[in-house]
């Protein structure tokens, strides 16, 4: 038995589950020490700024993440890294400044600060951590992700007795492991070059934008729809169920080098891809049951004016459709090595429209939102989703194929 390939495994696991794990800390420290109604505000706004990251770090960290292990030589895979980092913190600029002037012209309420503060932590975060991830340091990863877990213990503290918003703590910490993480990387030799106009990170943010930014929105139309307590209820069965959801993910993500190694020799991905789905169905039968168990403690255990069946039903609908989304991993990693961002773009482009398009119907016809609705139509489009991504990567996994 190969004991290394199996700790490598666990390790990755691990890593993967970390940032889920951390969403779930967080949030119950938030509760605990600030109140749920602050938690459910503190959660939207770590979703939105999650959604607008897909565009400043997820995108450049999917990149990183394919070309960083194909770069042999230290030096050039460290000027490969920072002309991404630029990339992405140059995005990041821009969105900051969008923020600031939309925040000053319609006057939002919402914390503009919070998001602000968390997209900037969150983006340098992803951004380094993602580095590791591609040369699977995962252990270095994961030092760093349970340091981040006392800092942010530390920065709640503090942020509460001087009366700040939890937000705050959330972004500076995500910000200080980021700067941590940097320098571990270390700097490349010679000044960095000014970042070449590229799309592919956008393109790649925007295919997970309509991707994930689905399931994402569902914690901010939860609070819309039954107000900050259920959203706060709704925010940790989603960040419980994003850890029993880690091993479909990292198993994609162990999955990803090997699948980029086969491209670079002109091989077939068929026989790989096929492994990696069965493991990631039998992995998120697995997530479903236990995501159900957490969805009930929680429902049992929240406050009672949200009211317990409707909670828990709720709960394992959302659990229900996280592990759906899990299921079309394996060819998402195909169109991802292969870099066709565009097709990705296009498939996740259709079915966010309809997910949008039936919610402004239903809106339309009753002037109102019920989130069981919502739920509903957000698994049914994940699953055409699937479908589509599954017929489209086909050819894909073909030797040679560009």
């Amino acid at each position: 038995m190969d004991y290394a390939r199996l700790i490598g495994k666990a390790e990755a696991i691990v890593a993967t589950g970390m940032p889920g794990l951390y969403r779930v800390v967080a949030f119950i420290g938030i509760q605990r020490i600030y109140s749920l109604s602050d938690l459910g505000k503190t959660a939207s706004a770590f979703s939105v700024a999650q959604i607008l990251a897909f565009f400043t770090a997820i995108g450049w960290a999917s990149l990183i993440l394919v070309r960083i292990p194909a770069v042999e030589d230290q030096t050039k895979r460290i000027s490969c890294f920072y002309d991404l980092l630029g990339k992405g913190l140059g995005w990041l600029f821009l969105f900051c400044i969008g923020i600031g002037t939309w925040a000053g012209i319609f006057h939002p309420q919402a914390s503009i600060s919070e998001i602000v503060m968390i997209m900037a932590g969150w983006t340098l975060y992803q951004l380094t951590r993602h580095y590791f991830l591609a040369l699977r340091a995962y252990r270095k990863v994961i030092v760093y992700d349970l340091l981040l877990l006392v800092l942010t213990a530390v920065y709640v503290v503090v942020c509460h007795r001087l009366g700040a918003v939890a937000g705050l703590a959330l972004g500076a910490a995500l910000a200080t492991i980021g700067l941590f993480l940097l320098f571990d990387i270390g700097f490349p030799r010679s000044a960095p070059k000014f970042p070449t106009f590229e799309l592919k990170g956008l393109e790649f943010g925007f295919t997970n934008f309509l991707s994930g930014g689905v399931a994402l929105s569902l914690v901010p139309i939860a609070n819309f729809t039954d107000g900050p307590k259920f959203a706060g209820v709704m925010s940790l069965v989603a960040s419980f169920s994003a850890i029993s959801a880690l091993i479909p993910r990292a198993i994609s993500m162990y999955r990803l080098p090997e699948i980029s190694t086969l491209v670079g020799r002109g091989e077939s991905l068929a026989r790989l891809t096929a492994q990696t789905r069965r493991e990631i169905m039998l992995a998120t039968g697995g997530a479903f049951v236990i995501n159900t168990s957490i969805a009930l403690a929680i429902s049992l255990y929240a406050d009672s004016s949200v009211g317990f069946w409707y909670a828990l039903a709720c709960g394992i609908a959302l659990c229900a459709q996280g592990c759906i989304s899990m299921l079309g991993l394996a060819h998402s990693s195909v169109l991802m090595v292969r870099e066709e961002s565009r097709l990705s773009l296009t498939i996740n482009l259709i079915t966010c429209g309809l997910f949008v398009a039936l919610l402004a119907l239903e809106y339309g016809m009753t002037k109102r939102l019920t989130f069981g609705f919502v739920l509903s139509v957000c698994a049914a489009v994940t699953i055409i989703r699937n479908a589509i991504l599954t017929r489209r990567s086909a050819p894909f996994l073909a030797p040679l194929c560009r």
